[in-house]
């Protein structure tokens, strides 16, 4: 058959997604959640913990507790485990985060026992010694002497700061004194309370015993989950400069607390956002890049945690350019709170997220995070088997009213590190 290229290809229109079978089971009272696709002979394990910056009293603890978990086990140093997790052709992930830190492990399905009794010895068995976390501290401390160096991350910090305060888990940011101060005894019972709680998520080409490895390596932990933090009042949000002449760009963060996923005006906002900034075609993106030449790139997002979500506009420019990149940010906030986006512009939008959404599923590791992410926040996998229905039934008239209740540039945090 002779491919006929005069024609364009037939277009069909994506439906709601058909989510993998992921199972879920109780081994040793810990939540396990599987999803096997055999051939690929590969396989990801995540321990999601508690050891989160929600239940830190500093934002460096939990995060050198974690990182503790490198500095090597009761029987191997940091160098032999470094080695061992080489030698079988492995790779371990160690993220903190603002609601879960998460341990991970990407291997070979070959390795798997070899694997996760690596895993069970660095969670359970760390050396956890005074010498190692003062090398780790150092470590640390160049990193965030460097980064406070960087207006990208100054106005991101300040930013949450001045929406969060420094009492809120998500306002918390790492400190050299916090870092200075932490002390190996803090790190053991942050770990005893928080890192040692946690649910199982494995996907990948898994073993027909991987319950019964998993039943052998792994126990719930049974002590009692401590909430460190105090409620916190809302703050008085004001705009936040950090103007330093070394700077030859300024870094512009505007933003907002938002919601997290449950809420009503959660689909037709992600399309508003897609519309201003979410995308390469977005009208921030057309507006200061392509047609004042003011960046290299600017987007905005919404940021949806477990216990609130906050809406964030970022950018890089010239010191001389932050007023005129402020003033066509507000033109285009406002335009969208006055006119209604036309058709053809909301279906280009609407047809790209779908899209991106789609091809978000395309491999067993991402579905099992897809499945993570709504599980971890208690929401029903309803959410994206009828996701793809609740982007197209959003409206010029919902998005236009989702930027005059969301998006007045009156209710933007402005924070700006740089020239």
């Amino acid at each position: 058959m002779i491919l006929d290229r005069t024609k364009s290809p037939e277009v069909f229109q994506i439906e709601d997604v058909k989510l993998a079978n992921i199972d879920t089971d109780i081994i040793n009272n810990l939540n396990v959640h599987s999803h096997i696709d055999e051939g690929s002979k590969t396989f990801k394990i995540e321990l999601q913990t508690k050891g989160s910056q929600w239940y830190g009293s500093t934002a460096a603890l939990p995060q050198l507790t974690l990182k503790m978990l490198n500095e090597g086990t009761k029987t191997k140093p940091s160098s032999q485990l470094a080695e061992a997790i080489d030698a079988l052709g492995s790779f371990i992930e160690l993220s903190p985060g603002f609601d879960y830190s998460s341990i991970t492990i990407f291997g070979l399905s070959k390795y798997f026992e070899e694997n996760i009794r690596l895993l069970s010895e660095m969670v359970y068995e760390p050396k956890f010694d005074a010498e190692s976390l003062t090398t780790l501290k150092s470590k640390e401390l160049d990193k965030l002497k460097l980064n406070l160096e960087k207006g990208s991350y100054l106005s991101s910090v300040n930013l949450r700061k001045a929406l969060y305060g420094l009492d809120h888990p998500y306002g918390k940011h790492l400190t050299i004194n916090d870092i200075e101060n932490t002390t190996i005894d803090e790190v053991k019972s942050f770990h005893g309370h928080f890192v040692k709680d946690f649910d199982i998520y494995i996907a990948g080409d898994l073993p027909a015993n991987f319950k019964n490895v998993l039943a052998e390596s792994f126990d719930k932990y049974s002590g009692e989950l401590i909430d460190q933090r105090t409620e916190t009042s809302l703050l008085e949000q004001k705009d936040v400069f950090h103007i330093d002449p070394k700077f030859i760009q300024s870094s512009i963060k505007l933003g907002k607390r938002l919601f997290t996923r449950s809420n009503k005006d959660y689909f037709p906002f992600i399309v508003t956002n897609e519309v201003l900034g979410g995308f390469f075609g977005s009208r921030l993106m057309k507006n200061i890049r392509e047609e004042k030449g003011y960046t290299y790139g600017i987007y905005s997002h919404l940021y949806a945690l477990l216990h609130d979500g906050y809406f964030l506009i970022s950018t890089d420019v010239k010191g001389g350019n932050q007023q005129d990149t402020l003033d066509e940010i507000y033109k285009e906030l406002n335009k969208l709170s006055t006119e209604l986006v036309p058709s053809e512009e909301l279906d280009i939008v609407k047809n790209y997220m779908i899209g991106v959404f789609t091809n978000s599923f395309a491999s067993p590791f991402a579905q099992i995070d897809k499945f993570k992410t709504l599980n971890s926040q208690g929401i029903n996998q309803d959410f994206y088997r009828n996701y793809v229905s609740n982007i197209r039934a959003v409206s010029s008239e919902d998005i236009l009213t989702n930027a005059v209740k969301h998006l007045s540039p009156d209710s933007l945090v402005t924070s700006i590190a740089g020239a």
